[in-house]
């Protein structure tokens, strides 16, 4: 009785540990040991976080790189505020929301330069990919507004989940553009993710 009161005890603990290492809308990873990995039409790009936060300003921001298959590195600095998400510019020092902290339909904002508006339009959905399945993701329009990324669709469909955070997009006809293929946390030295070694 003991033994089995002790693998129950073990069993909640580990999923306690994996609800606190990966949970919410936006995932932030405060370990450069965990990294997210996305298929991006023929090529692919993969996220991990610095292990130490930057401030700018008086505000503490997770520092998130994304490696793309061509070799192009971005850089982009989070941090969740009580109410929503945000982003920042560092040449600006302006934010923007990325989304609110607990979306609901009809949730309405717009980038800080006004050059994309953003716009939850369900819940609740359902969004397979050829490495997954998600359900409860809310659903996220965003349209282009001024054509200042001219390489972009006019209008996107974001997926979120409420465990694995950003798991992919869409464009206006549905067409798959980019989905999360693989999750690592904490990983150990010389651990492989995704097509990166």
């Amino acid at each position: 009785m003991k033994k089995i009161i002790g693998i129950l005890i073990l069993a909640v603990l580990l999923v306690s540990f994996t609800d606190r290492d990966l949970k919410g809308y936006i995932t932030l990873f405060e370990d450069a040991s965990s990294a997210k990995y996305y298929k991006y039409g023929d090529s692919h790009y993969f996220e991990s976080f610095d292990n130490d936060k930057e401030m700018i300003g008086d505000k503490k921001y997770y520092v998130r790189y994304r490696k793309y298959g061509w070799g192009t590195v971005d850089t982009t600095y989070y941090r969740k505020g009580s109410e929503n998400y945000y982003h920042i510019n560092k040449k600006t020092l302006e934010e923007s929301i990325i989304l609110p902290v607990n979306p609901k339909v009809g949730d309405q904002w717009l980038e800080n330069d006004k050059s994309w508006s953003y716009e939850v339009i369900a819940d609740q959905q359902k969004f397979k990919t050829p490495a997954n399945k998600y359900k409860n993701c809310i659903k996220v329009r965003c349209k282009q507004l001024t054509n200042k990324d001219k390489r972009k669709n006019k209008e996107y469909i974001l997926y979120y989940s409420p465990i694995y955070g950003y798991v992919g997009n869409v464009d206006g006809k549905g067409k798959i553009l980019s989905y999360l293929s693989e999750v690592k946390l904490n990983a150990k030295e010389g651990e492989v993710i995704g097509d990166f070694k």
